[in-house]
């Protein structure tokens, strides 16, 4: 009996290898066509930091993007995500521009300058909403009028997708459950349920990596330090919240105070701790902090339901 895969594609070793190995020209062509939804659909591809076992395995450290150009000078960078940080879309959009600037060297005409898509792919949510797949590029508030052939932001929540029913699925919405379930399945059924000539190449390319001792080694190592970095970023947030419900506790025993003598001892020391609760969330989330003049105006059951909002918030962030 066929053994699972067992491999995540978004592991950056394995997401290197399939999206941009010589030879795997057709996964990235496939996947940009899929997600872009281009006018003039992408047909020929270059790497432009093509994947190399050798130097993976030299040098111990994986660059996350798949850079390349296609034959009309278009320039792509494709990342896969898994921990997402408050400043991701910060982020993001300074790699898009720096992709965009360093198409010049210092002296050439700007009519060099050829359109530049960023795709993030990523394992967390970003958006406080359902949408999967979320499309960002200049244009005029008023009409509405595109700046053409300049810079485009492309996130794909993968975490939101889920859906299971293939039958009518898309080629994105194909690739969105191969991104979350490759590891799930077998060789086999995976070529079964996805028959595209490019998903079959992507998963022959993750199920090699585990019959390949050398590729095995490396794919673990990197998956251990993905790992790693999300159980940090997750006690680093654990750890701040305590530290922010302490001194929201005593902030708020110290308002509540102050506003007990206005409303009531009882009612305004509840008040005052959730201010403080409340206060303190917003500093951790790195959100606008409220002030007391702005958050007394509110009843205390507004002031309850904020709270377990930005509870909520915070819980996404883990």
């Amino acid at each position: 009996m066929s053994k699972k895969i067992g491999v995540f594609p978004w592991v950056d070793f394995a997401f290197r290898k399939i999206f941009g190995k010589p030879g795997n020209e057709v996964c990235l062509i496939s996947l940009l066509n899929s997600i872009l939804d281009l006018q003039a659909p992408v047909e020929r591809v270059q790497f432009l930091n093509p994947f190399s076992i050798k130097e993976c395995y030299d040098d111990k450290q994986i660059c996350v993007d798949v850079k390349a150009t296609d034959s009309a000078g278009r320039v792509f960078v494709v990342e896969i995500q898994l921990v997402i940080h408050e400043s991701f879309a910060k982020r993001a959009a300074f790699y898009a521009c720096s992709a965009y600037a360093d198409q010049l060297e210092k002296g050439q005409p700007y009519e060099r300058l050829n359109a530049t898509y960023c795709v993030c792919l990523l394992m967390r949510k970003l958006w406080d909403d359902s949408q999967v797949h979320h499309h960002f590029r200049f244009s005029e508030k008023t009409t509405g009028q595109l700046l053409e052939d300049s810079i485009e932001i492309h996130t794909v929540e993968l975490s939101k997708y889920n859906k299971s029913e293939l039958g009518k699925a898309t080629s994105f919405e194909q690739w969105c459950y191969w991104m979350r379930n490759a590891d799930k399945h077998t060789a086999e059924e995976l070529q079964s349920l996805l028959p595209d000539v490019a998903l079959r190449r992507a998963t022959e390319e993750l199920n090699e990596i585990q019959q390949i001792t050398e590729e095995k080694e490396m794919y673990d190592s990197r998956e251990k330090a993905i790992r790693d970095q999300e159980s940090h970023l997750i006690e680093s947030l654990s750890k701040g919240r305590k530290q922010g419900l302490r001194k929201g506790l005593k902030r708020g025993l110290e308002k509540g105070l102050k506003q007990g003598r206005e409303q009531g001892r009882e009612e305004g020391a509840r008040i005052g701790i959730e201010i403080g609760f409340i206060q303190s969330l917003q500093e951790i989330l790195g959100l606008e902090v409220k002030t007391l003049q702005e958050l007394t105006q509110k009843s205390l059951p507004e002031l309850i339901a904020l709270k377990q909002s930005l509870q909520t918030v915070l819980k996404d962030h883990r």
